[in-house]
């Protein structure tokens, strides 16, 4: 007896599938977590008033999602040249769209784990200022270049600064190539646009294993003991390399970068909770 047989008269969307697509070779995992912004944003309110800066939902998730990291630093990994290599500083590469939405750079927070909200507010805000007003030498650098490049020159570029930075770990940032270029995660925020759910793609020049979509925060029908209230929620959504964080480790791993928004004072350093006693 036979274990397979062919089908009989396929549809033509049905052959046009087959022939199209690959068998899957893809690590991808998502998954998204709904989380009540009732105490969040209250707290980057007072912080804000406090310290005299503005904090928004992306600078409370990088500092989250750092300080999961600090907790759990075996999946602060990449996977190159056949070997999982461990990182040995948590960097945090947060997304800026520019040109009203039709460029996209970004800038990555080396040892996001060691500041404090205030210094990622203040270093997020200024490194988007600079590149939106065109003043960031090394984003002007790669955009005239792509930008001059047909397609098949950019994805040779794109190849060989994965090839320089990723896997021989060279660090040429005067070429616009700066080691391990996306660090241990990417933050991206569409919130503004519009969108409440939303996953990102890896790129395979990034070697991070994990990317958190931050959308809009939403008025949502929000469960309370027997009682049914609006709650404003963020839908957090996580884009996970099967590689590095299976099923279970992403589940654990979400539930650490969760904590803070159900207790906000997580995210204090020492220093401020000595300041503020």
């Amino acid at each position: 007896m036979k274990d397979f047989h062919p089908l009989a008269d396929p549809s033509s969307f049905r052959k046009m599938a087959a022939s199209m697509w690959h068998a899957p070779n893809d690590p991808h995992i998502f998954g998204f977590t709904d989380i009540d912004m009732t105490k969040a944003q209250q707290f980057m309110d007072d912080y804000g008033q406090r310290h005299g800066c503005k904090v928004t939902v992306t600078h409370f998730v990088t500092r989250a999602l750092a300080l999961a990291f600090a907790k759990h630093p075996e999946l602060n990994a990449k996977i190159g040249w056949s070997r999982i290599w461990l990182r040995d500083h948590i960097d945090i590469f947060c997304q800026v769209a520019t040109e009203g939405g039709r460029d996209l750079s970004g800038f990555k927070l080396r040892g996001a784990d060691q500041m404090s909200l205030q210094q990622i507010a203040e270093k997020l805000q200024g490194s988007a200022r600079d590149i939106r007003e065109d003043k960031d030498p090394t984003f002007k650098r790669s955009r005239n270049l792509f930008r001059a490049l047909p397609l098949w020159g950019v994805r040779f570029v794109l190849a060989l600064m994965s090839l320089l930075t990723n896997k021989l770990n060279l660090h040429l940032p005067k070429l616009g190539m700066p080691r391990d270029p996306f660090g241990s995660a990417m933050v991206t925020s569409v919130g503004m646009y519009g969108i409440d759910s939303g996953f990102a793609p890896f790129t395979p020049v990034a070697r991070c294993p994990i990317i958190l979509t931050v959308t809009r925060i939403k008025p949502r029908p929000w469960a309370e003991g027997d009682k049914v209230v609006v709650r404003p929620v963020l839908r957090l959504c996580g884009t996970f390399d099967h590689r590095v964080i299976d099923g279970a480790r992403a589940g654990m791993f979400s539930g650490v970068i969760e904590a803070p928004f159900h207790d906000p004072g997580l995210l204090l350093t020492d220093e401020e909770r000595a300041a503020a006693k």
